[in-house]
């Protein structure tokens, strides 16, 4: 029997989707229609696809889709997870494992430091993801709007398919602080259920074409994230919308929930750090700028994996920050789960050991729904 654990070639794409639907039970072209920035047609989108082939013919897969996390000053390199799948005819033999572990091990090789993915925690949290993260769900009403005196803002749905439209999206998406880059916004917004409004003060993205508003995104440059809202609502004839935020974006949530009436907090999803040291390299311009203030320390923290730890160290001098991939003095060590939840977010409670460094944490990664994969 020959077994191959090989990238996707560009020939097999309509096969791989028709392998996809068969594992998830989804109807034809569901993936396209999905992501369609995830299946095109050229030598780049296929690298993201590990598949096993078992005499000529793909058994399992395992998506990577690479994301550039913008946490200004920092830019933090993440790979997403997706299209994890088994033929229904071979599953229960361990297929699913052999394939994520090399994807984690591809993946470091390929530089990326963290990995977020949305799926079982009893299934992932044995390879190393973690629940962890925090993502804010606010409830704005037409009575909450009309309580505070929101006037509507002048906002219409437009095509998101308009080259136009997507260079004015791609702009204003530029000017936040917290984002994932997107270099192919245009098929972004292709995806299933995506409706774009758009105005002079700003631009909403929802998921789902009636009912109750879900506005996965909106940024407002003059501030009025809440006229936004209520311009959208008129657009749907709808009376409720759930925006989604995450824990770095605190001005433009507090513009927002100061008109709410509800709002929830939960799990960005799981996460797992697959690179430590580097991690620590590529958060260093913003744990340098939150550091401003603190007394000088030195932080050495090994993250263990079963029988790996890999060590960096943390020292900030009261001017300038410094990491170094290296064990420097004593350290304290914390195994990979509880590492990753310490940085991001998660209710573990924070070691003694850590020090000052506590202080800087966590760390406030976002993932958008549009961009989840």
């Amino acid at each position: 029997m020959s077994e191959i654990v090989r990238v996707l070639r560009v020939e097999e794409r309509e096969a791989f989707e028709r392998f996809l639907e068969r594992s998830y039970g989804c109807g034809w072209g569901a993936f396209s229609r999905w992501g369609p920035e995830i299946f095109r047609d050229d030598e780049e989108s296929m690298q993201c696809h590990l598949v096993l082939e078992i005499d000529g013919r793909i058994v399992s897969s395992v998506g990577g889709y690479p994301m550039t996390l913008v946490m200004r000053p920092a830019r933090v390199s993440l790979v997403g997870v997706g299209n994890v799948a088994t033929d229904p005819s071979v599953r229960g033999k361990g297929y699913m494992s052999r394939m994520l572990e090399a994807s984690i091990g591809l993946w470091r090789e390929r530089g990326w430091t963290l990995s977020p993915l949305w799926g079982d925690r009893q299934r992932y949290g044995s390879f190393g993801w973690a629940s962890c993260g925090l993502k804010y769900t606010v409830t704005v009403t037409r009575r909450s709007l009309d309580r505070d005196g929101i006037q509507t803002a002048e906002v219409e749905e437009v095509d998101p398919r308009d080259p136009l439209v997507v260079e004015q999206l791609r702009g204003l998406h530029a000017t936040l602080a917290f984002r994932i880059e997107r270099p192919r916004f245009d098929l972004k917004l292709r995806r299933e259920g995506v409706r774009v409004f758009l105005g002079p003060d700003g631009y909403l993205l929802s998921r789902g074409d009636y009912g109750d508003m879900r506005i996965a995104e909106i940024v407002s440059p003059t501030r009025r994230e809440p006229e936004l809202i209520a311009g959208a609502l008129n657009c749907t004839h709808a009376g409720i919308a759930h925006v989604e935020f995450g824990a770095g974006e605190r001005e433009r949530l507090a513009r927002v929930t100061s008109v709410m009436s509800g709002w929830q907090v939960g799990p960005q999803g799981m996460v797992r750090i697959l690179n430590w040291p580097r991690l620590l390299s590529e958060l260093r311009p913003l744990l340098a700028q939150r550091a401003v203030g603190l007394p000088p320390f030195a932080a050495c923290v090994g993250c263990r994996w079963r029988e790996e730890t890999e060590w960096a160290t943390v020292e900030w001098d009261g001017a300038d920050l410094a990491v170094a991939a290296e064990r420097s003095g004593e350290g304290i060590e914390i195994d990979l789960p509880t590492l990753t939840g310490l940085m991001l977010g998660s209710p573990h409670p924070m070691p003694t050991e850590l020090g000052a460094f506590a202080r800087l944490l966590p760390i406030p990664v976002h993932v958008p729904t549009l961009d989840r994969v």
